[in-house]
């Protein structure tokens, strides 16, 4: 008892010290060390098999794969996970199923979508990526809806639950995309692993979440509305972030899509592996009001801006022994590996301040982000990548990520200023 009388006195020193809330964000700090631990592990294992064991086209044509697939995710309507988030977070527990019908009803729309990429590559002679996608559209919808336990879990609040579901996760994909790799060794194979891999964790730990939802009807209004008008404003954002790698491996060939797919693939890792210790953050931020929000973002700037130096300057420092022990004979993508390792410095103020904007329901502002910046990057793609190929492809992706905050505070606090 004493003990935890010191421990209690000295963390609220602390949270007075650097305004935290050090008791929150240590405790759900601690169950995402073990999540990272483990999921760092497991997508190193991934990494390494694919580096030995899978050649440049096939992983390249896989790719290409997981990012049509990709293109295609806003018809699973995934802005109802931040609705969702919200919506739990005023304790309305039945938006957790109600959200999963949405997506599920939805998502065959996603698998329409597919049939009609899978003839346009069979058209073009390209039958290994075809069959793979047409493959795709018969999982598509359990493939983007259990996955909805994250958001529930988030607003509950669930950390340790979350940890271990996630850890459960991380080693069944290591396990099935292990097996895909030895026993097939083709896209088609590993394709069909990646997505049991995702699918099967998804839609047991979607059960197992049920156990913290409270059994009471209380209906939100808002939330399939809220949810689909997330969903149409992202819709650009999500065909901009797959489109360059579309067009890359269409256009040039899988091999040059698999160089730049390794030089993305610890930025990829990096930025997973932080949402584990942000969730607490989005946790929090949905339950503040818009003058917290202001209040947080003048407080924790300098904060949110060290952590993205932090995370670039690890990254930078690393990518080139990464890729060299892991993709060997990848050694021309250690150049962009560094180069992407920049996009990390804005990242955690632009999550931040995206999700302020969203919780604020703040749609003008959404709108305008989820627009312009997205259809300036689609007609970048088009015009720098036949050109500069993977040169451009990062250029443009560079200018994206840092845009973003550029327009995102200027917004809020002018938002705030008009309102006032």
């Amino acid at each position: 008892m004493i003990k935890d009388k010191y421990y209690l006195k000295f963390f609220n020193k602390l949270r007075k010290l650097i305004n935290l809330d050090v008791m929150y964000f240590a405790k759900a700090g601690f169950y995402g060390i073990i999540q990272q631990i483990i999921g760092v592990v497991s997508g190193l294992i991934v990494s390494y098999l694919f580096g030995h064991f899978v050649s440049k086209t096939t992983y390249g044509e896989y790719n290409l794969v997981l990012s049509v697939i990709s293109l295609v995710t806003f018809f699973s309507i995934p802005g109802i996970d931040k609705a969702l988030t919200q919506s739990i977070s005023k304790s309305r527990d039945s938006s957790f199923i109600e959200a999963l019908n949405i997506k599920l009803k939805f998502s065959l729309l996603g698998s329409l979508a597919l049939v009609g990429f899978g003839i346009y590559y069979l058209q073009n002679h390209s039958f290994t990526i075809a069959k793979s996608i047409f493959l795709a559209a018969v999982f598509y919808p359990s493939l983007t809806s259990f996955s909805i336990y994250s958001a529930f879990l988030t607003a509950k609040r669930k950390f340790k639950a979350l940890a271990i579901t996630a850890s459960i996760s991380s080693v069944l994909f290591l396990i099935i995309i292990a097996g895909g790799i030895f026993i097939f060794s083709t896209t088609i194979g590993i394709t069909l692993a990646y997505l049991l891999a995702l699918i099967l964790p998804a839609v047991g730990n979607y059960i197992y979440s049920l156990r913290f939802m409270i059994r009471k009807k209380s209906i939100d209004t808002d939330l399939s509305p809220y949810g689909i008008f997330l969903t149409i404003i992202s819709i650009l954002p999500w065909i901009s972030g797959s489109l360059g790698n579309i067009i890359l491996g269409t256009k040039l060939g899988p091999e040059t899509l698999a160089i730049f797919a390794v030089a993305d693939n610890f930025l990829i890792s990096v930025q997973k592996n932080f949402m584990v210790f942000y969730k607490p953050v989005t946790a929090k931020l949905a339950a503040q009001t818009n003058k917290q929000h202001f209040e947080t973002i003048k407080t924790h700037l300098f904060n949110l801006v060290s952590i993205g130096f932090a995370l670039t300057l690890f990254l930078w420092l690393i990518t080139p022994w990464l890729i060299s022990f892991f993709f060997p004979t990848y050694s021309e993508a250690i150049k962009y590996g560094r180069l992407l390792s920049l996009a990390l410095l804005p990242l955690p103020l632009t999550w931040t301040l995206s999700d302020m904007v969203v919780y604020q329901k703040q749609k003008k502002i959404q709108i305008f982000v989820c627009t312009i910046p997205p259809l300036l990057k689609i007609c970048l793609y088009f015009l720098v990548i036949p050109i500069w190929k993977i040169d451009g492809l990062v250029a443009v992706f560079l200018l994206d990520r840092y845009l973003a905050p550029l327009i995102l505070l200027p917004s809020l606090f002018m938002h705030k200023s008009i309102k006032n």
